[in-house]
């Protein structure tokens, strides 16, 4: 039996081996479905990192996108703003430095909870473990419409380049909304962008509600020939989309307006909670979103535990790297007290390198100016 399971050999996946692996710990082992980095690779290959890669590691303020302390995408790769599959190969170069024991192609079914353990059927084989710590994002689990056939997700877009037709149709005005519709626009289509909201002029300083910079700015300093290809209306939401033939789709609105075009909609609507989807039994949820203790344990099941982008606490959205990363040591560190491991000073050197935030009431991001 294996003592910790981590399932996903993504950002977070990785991240949380690099740090049982440097404290010790033995028996452990990551089970990817894909490849490591399988969710990133699988991103249109249009799409850039939002937030930007520096190798200021040295002064306790390691890169805005590494998942450790000791590595740097922007010093691997050469990047500010890396690509979905650059930064896959930054996940897999660091697992293999740190000769992580991840399964990739492993396939994870149902989970069983026994006394003092979990049995998690895989396609080769059965595994046991006593701690659970669920790492599968949300990329692979998107919001879509209760027909699903009617419309194409971010998540389904390997190149805008594959989209036809002279218009589109984009619903969202977030960051995946407004990355769309530059990149159709910029390609020659017209683009209708269609949202309940908007966080382009967005008064909160929070990343997580507010465009990143490096999407307003994309967005407000196209040529104009572009732009003028862009039309912009808030204060509609998408109710369902249905089709009467291969060309016709119709998309209606909770405000009754219907609007007819012969190509699929673009939903930009975001993602699921991946752990809720695959485990609902696991897990206690509160308006779609997981219910979670103080150190991101399930509220339903002991010793399961859940680190990466669905992790919420009060007004808190570990939505980004630089975020859920610092949640890692906390499940460690929680699961190191259990075991009576002896982890030195990991505390210490974690939170003075921004990878340990147990205080969830000192998020609230504001700015003087």
């Amino acid at each position: 039996m294996n003592q910790i399971t981590i399932i996903g050999g993504g950002a977070a996946g990785i991240g949380v081996g690099v740090i049982l692996k440097q404290l010790g710990c033995q028996e452990f082992q990551i089970l990817e479905q894909g490849e490591i980095g399988e969710s990133f690779r699988n991103w249109p290959k249009e799409t850039r990192f939002i937030t930007p890669s520096f190798t200021s590691n040295g002064f306790g303020m390691p890169d805005l996108n590494a998942v450790t302390m000791e590595t740097s995408p922007a010093y691997t790769l050469g990047t500010e703003h890396l690509s979905g599959s650059q930064f896959a190969d930054y996940l897999k170069l660091v697992a293999e430095t740190y000769t992580l024991p991840i399964a990739e192609h492993t396939r994870v079914g149902a989970i069983t909870a026994n006394a003092d353990s979990y049995t998690i059927e895989t396609d080769h084989g059965v595994v046991e473990s006593k701690y659970l710590i669920m790492a599968v994002g949300q990329f692979a689990f998107p919001k879509l419409t209760d027909h699903p056939e009617n419309v194409i997700h971010y998540q389904q877009v390997h190149s805008w380049q594959d989209l036809p037709g002279e218009t589109q149709i984009v619903i969202g005005g977030n960051e995946s909304g407004v990355d769309a519709a530059i990149n159709l626009a910029t390609l020659g289509h017209k683009v209708l962008m269609i949202t309940e909201s908007t966080g382009l002029n967005a008064a909160s300083p929070d990343p997580s509600i507010r465009l990143a910079p490096y999407t307003r700015r994309r967005f407000l300093d196209l040529p104009p020939a572009v732009a003028d290809r862009i039309t912009l209306q808030q204060n509609a939401t998408l109710k369902t989309v249905t089709s009467d033939s291969p060309s016709q789709y119709q998309l209606w609105f909770t405000d009754g307006r219907t609007i007819t075009t012969p190509y699929k909609p673009i939903l930009c609507t975001g993602f699921n909670p991946g752990p809720l989807k695959l485990w609902p039994e696991l897990f206690e949820s509160v308006d779609g979103e997981i219910k979670l203790s103080d150190v991101d344990e399930s509220t339903r099941a002991k010793n399961v535990f859940v680190v990466g982008p669905d992790v919420r606490h009060q007004d808190a959205i570990f939505c980004y790297i630089y975020k859920f990363r610092q949640r890692f040591g906390v499940i460690v560190n929680e699961i190191a007290e259990r075991e009576n491991w002896d982890i030195g000073d990991f505390v210490t050197v974690s939170r003075a390198n921004s990878f340990y935030l147990d205080d969830c009431d000192i998020c609230d991001v504001a700015c003087d100016c």
